[in-house]
């Protein structure tokens, strides 16, 4: 199948809006500039994929948890 640039944007009802357990997500990725709506895409360790609004207070204190462990890397 042909990735088209857009399969990486989120759009509305790609949104999750509970908390994600953080021991649930694998990996997280900002949407491409080019998406209309500024997000990130959230990979579950089960291969499901989520879309969770950058500003998200969850969000944001999970990747400062992360980004604070990750300095070792």
């Amino acid at each position: 199948s042909v990735r088209s640039p857009y399969g990486a944007c989120c759009y509305k009802e790609m949104f999750v809006r509970q908390k994600i357990p953080a021991f649930l997500i694998r990996s997280y990725q900002k949407t491409p500039s080019h998406c209309s709506r500024k997000a990130v895409r959230v990979e579950l360790l089960k291969g499901k994929k989520f879309c969770v609004d950058w500003e998200e207070g969850w969000f944001q204190q999970y990747r400062r948890q992360k980004e604070s462990t990750s300095t070792s890397t």
